[in-house]
């Protein structure tokens, strides 16, 4: 399989057989449910090993469960961050973008989570030579998230998703979004423009994006209401910042100096 190419239904996700990787109780493998168990096992062991308490490795199965999934476009100068390109123009756009998408994917790398890139389109960008890429498909963000969740789930019992955009985003945040998940169907990072940063669910029904107006001050209040008519349990995490106006950039001492330079 090529790096930095659009991959199939199958990958770094597959179970090893003489290691434990796959999260505990994994969709599609309830048949290997005695391996689940040796896994499992497997693995207190190794905690007790190392003199944690029961609360950490109970905080720490959630994460193991989960899937991170990225949505991301190729950073191509007028497709990306728009709504800059009137103030700061195509390139510096570009720039903006640019560094929030390397600040996303270091805090996947980084991080305890198995995870997933998404974009937007084809791409030979360098930027993703060492990466390995699905397709969104969908004609809308919901239903390119609605297919994305899907799919993660089928492989994972609970997924995570991401844009790109967001500097405020933690490791912290995956950590207790995935904590959420325990005892609830949905949980959302909210932005203080009306939308949010991420979205984490146990199940996705199409219809929790229903009539949501993409890109407008509505976003988090019509997937609220559209989870309450399915009777989805959610969480809210503390609301954050992302990169959408040239007023944002001004929280961000990094960004400002991007855009400053000649």
């Amino acid at each position: 399989m090529q790096t930095g190419q659009a991959i199939g239904q199958t990958d770094r996700r597959k179970i090893n057989h003489h290691h434990f990787q796959p999260p505990l109780g994994r969709k599609g493998y309830h048949q290997n449910c005695s391996a689940d168990v040796v896994a499992a096992f497997r693995l207190l062991v190794w905690y007790q090993s190392r003199a944690l308490t029961p609360d950490l490795l109970s905080a720490t199965l959630p994460v193991a469960m989960a899937l991170l999934q990225i949505f991301a476009k190729p950073p191509e100068e007028g497709k990306v961050k728009t709504r800059l390109i009137p103030d700061l123009g195509k390139a510096k756009a570009t720039k903006v973008y640019r560094h929030c998408l390397r600040y996303t994917l270091n805090l996947a790398q980084q991080s305890t989570f198995d995870y997933q890139l998404w974009l937007g389109e084809n791409s030979n960008n360098l930027f993703f030579a060492a990466e390995q890429y699905k397709l969104q498909q969908g004609d809308d963000l919901g239903q390119r998230m609605h297919h994305a969740l899907s799919q993660g789930l089928a492989e994972s019992d609970a997924v995570l998703l991401i844009g790109s955009d967001c500097l405020d985003l933690t490791a912290n945040h995956l950590t207790l979004a995935a904590e959420a998940l325990i005892d609830n169907d949905l949980v959302l990072l909210p932005t203080f423009d009306g939308g949010f940063a991420m979205i984490g669910c146990r199940k996705i029904n199409a219809s929790l994006f229903s009539g949501v107006q993409w890109s407008s001050e509505h976003v988090l209040a019509q997937t609220l209401n559209n989870a309450s008519k399915i009777n989805y349990r959610v969480h809210l995490l503390e609301t954050v910042r992302d990169i959408d106006t040239l007023s944002d950039l001004n929280h961000y001492p990094e960004l400002r100096a991007l855009v400053t330079q000649n």
